[in-house]
């Protein structure tokens, strides 16, 4: 008779332990705070036995409740796993006064006897949160008054008004100088490329031999080229000067320069002044 008491207690036991469910439970502190100020949350789940998995937690319109992050912000969030036990603690801060309420906090849990999730809720908290000005008060204490910054060196101020004052003086100068025409003769390289090529070559020695001569003649045509229309002549070949300007008298002179080059050939003191000519022709007319 004792043993069948023995194992009555035992089973009865037994089922005492495994009818105990899961349950959820919250507790918000404190109910009232003053804006800005953190509010902290603390939901734990209780009886989970020692095998259980968390699946998910979600806040039940958490889409409306933290739709403008200017009045709530969870600053904090933290999950600790005690024993049969979890705890939840979120740390909420409200820039919003007037009472307000905490949604339903929804927690999925897996359990290997179950092929089920159970799902635990919680239930809506109400919180006031209160302006930081106490509603008690019957006057307002006035402002400090304001204090005037002084520049901590006088001298620089006066020399930062000095520059202001010649930067706005040189900007009316410029508007009132600033012509069409003057604008046109300006270059970047040179005042006047024409003039500076012209003046190269009428300083050109005829007496020199043929491929000095040639080097020369093609160094200020190139250079005239660089310093008139910005492209990098020194850089191109005839072919591509001939396909870029389509000038018959700049084609038959860089022809003669390069049978000068290429094949050696001597020019006469009449050809080298022809050539001049011919150079100075293509100056003028490329301009």
């Amino acid at each position: 008779m004792k043993i069948y008491t023995l194992i009555f207690l035992f089973i009865l036991g037994a089922c005492n332990i495994d009818s105990r469910n899961p349950n959820i439970s919250f507790e918000t502190i404190p109910k009232k705070a003053k804006i800005g100020y953190p509010i902290n949350h603390k939901v734990t789940i209780n009886d989970l036995g020692e095998i259980f998995t968390l699946n998910s937690v979600v806040w039940e319109d958490s889409s409306a409740w933290l739709s403008d992050s200017s009045k709530v912000f969870i600053t904090k969030s933290q999950v600790d796993t005690l024993s049969n036990s979890i705890l939840l603690n979120y740390q909420i801060t409200f820039w919003d006064s007037g009472n307000v309420e905490i949604p339903p906090l929804y927690a999925f849990l897996s359990f290997p006897d179950s092929s089920e999730a159970t799902i635990l809720k919680t239930d809506t908290s109400y919180v006031y949160i209160s302006s930081i000005l106490d509603t008690t008060m019957t006057t307002v204490l006035p402002d400090k008054s304001i204090k005037e910054i002084k520049f901590p060196i006088e001298r620089l101020r006066l020399f930062a008004y000095f520059i202001l004052a010649s930067l706005i003086l040189f900007v009316i100068y410029l508007f009132r100088s600033r012509n069409g025409k003057r604008f046109s003769k300006k270059k970047f390289f040179n005042f006047n490329p024409k003039s500076k090529a012209i003046k190269e070559v009428e300083e050109i020695d005829l007496e020199i031999d043929s491929d000095e001569f040639f080097i020369k003649i093609s160094d200020i045509l190139r250079k005239y080229f660089q310093n008139n229309f910005y492209i990098i002549s020194f850089e191109m070949t005839s072919a591509e000067l001939k396909d870029f300007f389509k000038d018959k008298d700049l084609n038959n002179l860089l022809d003669r320069i390069d049978q000068v080059k290429f094949a050696q050939k001597t020019s006469s003191k009449k050809e080298k002044e022809d050539i001049l000519k011919l150079l100075k022709k293509v100056i003028r007319k490329l301009l």
